[in-house]
């Protein structure tokens, strides 16, 4: 099971950013033309994984563009390079005034984002055979840069029996959030959260774009296709379809179908039908809808009102309109899909 984390995810609409002129508003990433990612690596991390994040990573930038300043932090599952990956980071963040060394030092052991947190991830999927993965956009906003850490990727790492694919397909996940965060250009913490938009649109997008890019990308040749495993990998549809049988499975036992939660059992919902929500979105608005359309209205009118003026309907509307949706045979629903 692959997990997803990011730090910043609610919905809401901030009057405040609404009133700031677009001139005032600072582009907090350093965003320029060229790729600005950086990866860095625990020592027990292979050169081969390394350049695979790497590489990943820049075809998400070609894809998407770049979001500016970016920071790809990879933990195996050595606890003692672990911690020597994190006093590099520390030193990193003290030579450009970011945090103390104590505070970083006490950061490491965070037991939601720090790096031995995903260490352990790393190292318990090795010692109990049990394939688990973590990633996650973790905040950085207010230093400027884009701040990811991630647990071993086992189909990199040639471990378990995993596809390579799915660690693709992980990357293009968080590296969304990071166009997501780039389009918002508040300086305030709650507001930042505010313009996330609910998690089931947060994550959801993040699924459906990178579902749907790789998908394209794949077929196209321009990202690299690993088979690195003996069973096939599984295409766009039958992915999705995998997805829709969750959301059919557990949404009897859910208050809603597109939860604005990343707790309890019912908030896998956010990410699956979330993730065909924006699809849904997607295929009546254009592949390039979020991109050209939603995001760059977020920072002056706001998650929900940048959502009303998009999709011509308030987020409540389109809830209804997409559960009526999900009622539909599951063939009828994969005519949404592209086809590459």
């Amino acid at each position: 099971m692959i997990l997803f984390f990011t730090l910043i995810a609610t919905t809401g609409l901030c009057q405040d950013d609404q009133a700031a002129p677009p001139a005032a508003r600072p582009n907090l990433f350093g965003i320029l033309q060229e790729n600005q990612t950086e990866v860095f690596v625990a020592s027990d991390v292979s050169e081969e994984t390394e350049q695979a994040v790497k590489e990943t990573l820049a075809a998400a930038v070609d894809a998407w563009g770049s979001t500016g300043r970016l920071e790809y932090w990879v933990l195996g599952p050595d606890r003692e390079a672990a911690l020597e990956l994190s006093e590099k980071f520390c030193k990193r963040r003290v030579a450009r005034g970011d945090m103390t060394m104590r505070e970083c030092m006490r950061d490491r052991f965070n037991k939601d984002h720090g790096f031995l947190s995903y260490q352990k991830i790393g190292a318990d999927a090795v010692a109990t055979g049990r394939p688990s993965m973590s990633a996650g956009h973790n905040g950085g906003s207010e230093w400027g840069f884009h701040r990811y850490s991630s647990s071993i990727p086992l189909g990199f790492a040639g471990l378990l029996d995993i596809a390579a694919e799915g660690d693709q397909l992980t990357i293009f996940h968080e590296y969304w959030h990071s166009v997501q965060q780039a389009s918002i250009k508040a300086e305030d913490h709650q507001t930042r959260r505010k313009q996330m938009g609910p998690v089931w649109f947060a994550e959801g997008s993040a699924v459906a774009m990178a579902e749907i890019t790789t998908e394209r990308l794949w077929a196209e040749g321009k990202l690299k296709k690993w088979n690195n495993v003996d069973r096939p990998w599984p295409n766009l549809e039958q992915r999705m379809k995998s997805k829709m049988r969750i959301v059919q499975q557990k949404r009897d036992e859910c208050d809603t179908i597109l939860p604005d939660t990343y707790e309890g059992e019912c908030a896998q919902l956010a990410y699956e039908s979330g993730g065909w929500a924006v699809a849904y979105l997607m295929n009546k608005h254009g592949a390039n809808v979020l991109l050209e359309s939603f995001h760059p209205k977020v920072a002056e009118l706001g998650w929900e009102g940048a959502f009303r003026e998009t999709f011509g309907q308030s987020s409540d509307e389109f809830i209804k309109e997409f559960e009526t949706f999900a009622d539909l045979p599951l063939a009828e629903q994969a005519k949404i899909l592209p086809k590459f």
